[in-house]
């Protein structure tokens, strides 16, 4: 009976209970599957793998505008800033400006056009999805907000990026492959680096009304400045859609086929207080909340219900930045950041589903530039980590997370190495040790060769050890390592770089049918090639990516292909100023994938590609506007088997600002 329950529950999309939800479920008892040479190839990858090469070879062109242009700096790869062109892991950056630009108010659609990023929704806005990077998904790819793991303790050990909006985000780097060295449990696939809005010396204020199709709204207002020592920012933003009819009447049946509505409001504030030059203490706060309606459907659904979920995620932080010395500087941080996820189902079998989780940090790092070449980072990380249930699904568990991290960073006669070591002692478990070790040589004339080995674990969240019927105490450590060769080359803003990678990953978590609980019983390995660049080309800025991959589950014969993943995925960006106005036009496709129905048989989601415009410009001086175009030829795709995905739809935006902002 309680296996039954699970298996019922598991079904609903909104359920945070099961694999399914979290697209984790490798399917090992699915006859129907893609395998390794059954890759498609439409025209257009001919097309845009052209497209690719151009990118990689015809540098020359480029450096005409590189002089009039800084490069993008990123700090993730290494914990410092750093141009783009050196970091050594494969990184992407989204600024303020280009989510200014881009229109976009939602972080996952920000996130699809990054490279060997796949994003997934049960549905529009608001509702459950997964993000995967280089094939990996939910609890193997690691998101921090302002440095704070935010990736729940519960049942699914994602991170809710649905359930963010774009006004109160700064920036957003995306580290793609293994760097567990570096950021610790569940960067197997890569993290996610979310900056919320901060403060600066200049007086900054706004205020954006944007409004468009399906009755969606947004309202935002942002102000910040100085006052004597103090740097404060303030930011509120309220988001409201009609929303799509979820789920597909045609491949589900008993469901309710009215539009299912979201609205979030977010808040975000700092404070920042000079105490001497190079001495700085601040506090910054941020909450989102989230309400979303869904559809259930199967033998208890019926055309009448309506459900509700809701995400509330909260981080407080105090920290302290100081200059120790003339070459070292430091970062100590006392953060804390809960989850809090409600399920509430009114169908005919009715139920609640209520998961708190939180996560205590303190963090300490430490920058020392040792000289001119070389830099030297180190530091200690002490989580708290706990889970309760309202609803007394699970009791309240909690477990003691620490680490300790060094890394060299530095240059001689041509040569890059990058180092890094990590040690976690997380609770239940043995002490995990990882590394990653990367090299770069200059080849001259801008070109870069650039090699990576690394290895990573990823220790089972709270849920999947201690919730009922399904948990397991015993479930052991994920464990990955990876290699990487590329070449890249770079000149003023432009960065191009071809990347091959292998991720071979063990002990993988799946929810065995056999046992009716999570066990270590798959591997999956994912290998291709990544096409990046970026850059400025005779008034044109553009940034372009190709992915050809292969993410299979070889813990079943054959090597299948993963479900939901894509084996080949393409972005292209570009936008242009004429006279006052800046265009822009975002291209985004992926190659078909497979997935499971209702009755878990196995069927195909075909290939797609979508097109979004952009407009902006001045009206006055302190009057601007924007808007955006998405899914220009209103195409029809998936990507969940049953779900809808948004169709053709415009949005017009006004933006108010003082004079001197």
């Amino acid at each position: 009976m309680k296996n039954h329950r699970f298996k019922t529950q598991r079904r609903n999309s909104r359920l945070p209970a099961a694999p399914f939800a979290t697209c984790r479920t490798l399917s090992p008892g699915s006859a129907c599957v893609v395998h390794r040479d059954s890759v498609l190839w439409p025209p257009c990858m001919s097309m845009l793998g052209a497209l690719a090469l151009t990118l990689l070879t015809g540098h020359a062109a480029h450096a005409q505008t590189a002089a009039a242009a800084l490069p993008p700096v990123v700090v993730s790869a290494s914990g410092y800033p750093q141009a783009l062109s050196s970091a050594l892991p494969s990184v992407s950056v989204i600024t303020r400006g280009q989510i200014r630009e881009s229109g976009a108010q939602n972080l996952t659609t920000l996130l699809e056009q990054v490279a060997d990023v796949q994003v997934t929704s049960n549905g529009g806005p608001g509702q459950s999805g997964n993000v995967f990077v280089r094939g990996f998904g939910g609890t193997d790819v690691l998101v921090l907000l302002d440095g704070v793991p935010i990736n729940a303790q519960d049942t699914t050990g994602t991170s809710y990026l649905n359930n963010f909006t774009s006004d109160q985000i700064q920036r957003i780097e995306i580290i793609r492959g293994n760097v567990s060295a570096i950021y610790g449990s569940g960067a197997i696939g890569g993290v996610v680096l979310i900056t919320t809005r901060k403060g600066g010396k200049t007086p900054q204020a706004s205020i954006s009304v944007t409004a468009g199709s399906r009755n969606t709204a947004t309202v935002s207002a942002n102000a910040s400045g100085e006052v004597g020592k103090t740097q404060l920012q303030a930011g509120i933003s309220r988001y409201t859609t009609q929303g799509i009819s979820s789920i597909n009447p045609a491949q589900q049946s008993n469901v309710n086929p009215n539009a299912n509505g979201y609205r979030n409001t977010t808040i975000n504030g700092s404070i920042v207080q000079e105490l001497s030059p190079g001495q700085s203490l601040g506090l910054r706060a941020f909450r989102s909340e989230g309400r979303a309606s869904y559809d259930s459907y199967g033998s208890f659904a019926s055309p009448t219900d309506t459900n509700l979920s809701s995400t509330t995620q909260s981080l407080y932080q105090l920290f302290s930045d100081n200059r120790l010395a003339t070459n070292w500087t430091s970062h100590l941080s006392l953060s804390q950041q809960a989850t809090a996820n409600t399920v509430d189902n009114f169908s005919a079998n009715p139920y609640s589903i209520n998961y708190r989780t939180r996560t205590q940090q303190l963090l300490w790092r430490n920058v020392v530039q040792l000289d001119r070449s070389w830099t030297a980072t180190a530091g200690l990380e002490l989580q708290r980590q706990s889970i309760a249930s309202l609803t007394g699904s699970i009791g309240a568990t909690r477990r003691h997370a620490n680490a300790v991290f060094a890394g060299l960073n530095g240059v001689f006669s041509g040569n890059q190495i990058q180092l890094n070591l990590r040690h976690d002692s997380i609770e239940g478990y043995s002490g995990q040790n990882t590394g990653y070790l990367g090299y770069g040589r200059e080849l001259g004339g801008g070109f870069k060769a650039i090699a990576s080995y690394s290895t990573a674990f990823n220790a089972a969240p709270l849920g999947y050890l201690y919730a009922p019927y399904y948990g397991n105490p015993a479930l052991r450590p994920e464990k990955a390592r990876s290699a990487e060769a590329g070449l890249q080359w770079s000149q003023g803003p432009s960065v191009l770089r071809a990347t091959l990678f292998q991720t071979q990953a063990t002990n993988q978590w799946i929810y065995d049918d056999n046992t009716g609980m999570f066990q270590n019983i798959a591997s999956s390995r994912t290998r291709g090639l990544e096409l990046t660049g970026r850059g400025a080309w005779d008034g044109w800025a553009y940034d372009a990516n190709l992915t050809l991959q292969q993410p299979v589950n070889t813990s079943l014969p054959g090597d299948p292909t993963l479900q939901r993943r894509a084996r080949s995925l393409a972005n292209v960006s570009v936008n242009h100023a004429i006279g006052s106005v800046l265009y822009g036009a975002a291209v985004h496709y992926s190659g078909p994938r497979w997935d499971s129905d209702a009755n878990g048989h196995p069927v195909t989601l075909g290939s797609y590609t979508t097109v979004d415009l952009t407009a902006s410009g001045p009206i006055t001086p302190q009057w601007s506007w924007n808007a955006r175009v998405q899914n220009l030829f209103d195409k029809k795709y998936q990507t969940a088997y049953g779900y809808n995905r948004e169709p053709f739809g415009m949005f017009l935006g006004l933006t108010w600002r003082p004079l001197g902002s």
